[in-house]
């Protein structure tokens, strides 16, 4: 971990607690004119955006929301053209120009650049976008399952060493349309304490006890998992009816490699389900691309519900959920992302299947092997 020099955290602490302050005042006088005004339409009404969420937006994020949220007129390539803006009402809102800035691209999850114009991925999307539309215009379960998706399902399943697997259009809805259908009251999540949102939101979602451990430490994992296993379900101390352990592969906001070999060694030893969130690991790591299993020397057969997303390494949208055939056939079955949502764009299944062609060297080339290593020297 990087340390933060003490000045630096005093000083911006310092300044956050300035703009708190004065933005508080703001508000306690803007309260006092409407008041006094009478000019409120809403009388009697409770606010529609209310808490501290709403206050950090007004008082503090739009001094500096110009530099997030930027419109880019290019594929997000190393380098791409971000539309320049400008604003007359102190960033309240944000006017576009004609304007365009050539800028480097560290903002973009394109880790091997196939979001680009790429010689083989390219035209096979061209060729699908002709033959098959833009957009299913239906969910799976009807008529939108086409040869692609049933091609790219084998594909993923092959890719990262599972007997079967299942692709949505969405990779957050991956994560928390999914963890509600394999767990739910009487059972226990038990979290990373720094994994993704779509995972929290996920878990919440599913009606299971939660538990967090401490990030990326095995021995709290140990010590969450014996002591919820003694005392039981809450009230009753029954047994519980599943346990499930959720960790990512690679922590995006950290950059950090999770300690999978432990933590499978841990669940094995208390019976505990494994669910690893490979989102930004799946194509970026390993010898073949295969992720953290392959990284770490891990067999996937140890890992029970293996879940990725093609927005990083694959330049395209969506996620997969890998497992054994029984898995996932029960998932196709009570999934609601699976059973009602839009079915992944047969162009974007295209750019994945081809993606994955190229990393596995099928295409003829070694651009794959090189762009891997080139991810992992940079890692």
């Amino acid at each position: 971990m990087i340390a933060i020099p003490y000045l630096t955290a005093l000083t911006t602490y310092f300044s956050y607690g300035l703009l708190f302050a004065f933005g508080q005042i703001r508000d306690f006088f803007l309260k006092l004119i409407d008041c006094c005004g009478g000019s409120n339409n809403f009388q009697g009404y409770a606010p529609i955006c209310l808490g501290l969420e709403d206050f950090y937006i007004r008082r503090l994020y739009l001094r500096i929301q110009d530099c997030f949220g930027r419109p880019i007129a290019s594929a997000p390539d190393a380098w791409f053209d971000v539309v320049e803006r400008y604003s007359n009402d102190y960033n309240k809102t944000l006017k576009r120009t004609s304007n365009i800035s050539r800028c480097l691209n560290l903002g973009s999850y394109n880790y091997l650049g196939f979001a680009a114009a790429d010689e083989y991925c390219t035209p096979h999307a061209i060729e699908s976008l002709k033959r098959f539309s833009p957009s299913t215009c239906s969910s799976r379960v009807d008529g939108g399952t086409t040869v692609l998706h049933n091609e790219l399902e084998e594909c993923v399943a092959r890719f990262v060493g599972k007997p079967a697997s299942i692709v949505f259009g969405m990779g957050y809805v991956t994560n928390s349309a999914i963890l509600p259908v394999l767990i739910g009251k009487g059972g226990l999540i038990i979290s990373d304490s720094l994994n993704h949102n779509s995972i929290v939101n996920g878990a919440r979602g599913s009606g299971a006890t939660i538990r967090v451990f401490q990030h990326n430490t095995p021995s709290h994992l140990e010590e969450v998992l014996r002591e919820q296993i003694a005392e039981g379900q809450p009230r009753t101390h029954r047994p519980w009816k599943k346990i499930m352990v959720i960790v990512e592969g690679i922590y995006s906001m950290e950059g950090e490699l999770c300690k999978l070999p432990e933590i499978i060694a841990i669940c094995k030893k208390y019976k505990a389900y494994t669910y690893l969130d490979e989102a930004h690991s799946i194509g970026a790591v390993g010898k073949t691309g295969r992720g953290v299993c392959e990284l770490l020397g891990v067999d996937t057969a140890d890992v029970d519900i293996m879940m990725g997303t093609f927005t990083k390494s694959f330049g395209s949208c969506g996620g997969y959920i890998a497992g054994s055939k029984e898995l996932i056939q029960y998932v196709k079955y009570t999934c609601p992302a699976h059973l009602y949502a839009t079915s992944i764009s047969p162009p974007a299944a295209q750019q994945i299947i081809s993606a994955i062609k190229v990393i596995l060297g099928e295409d003829g080339s070694n651009r794959g092997r090189d762009c891997t290593s080139s991810f992992l020297l940079a890692f």
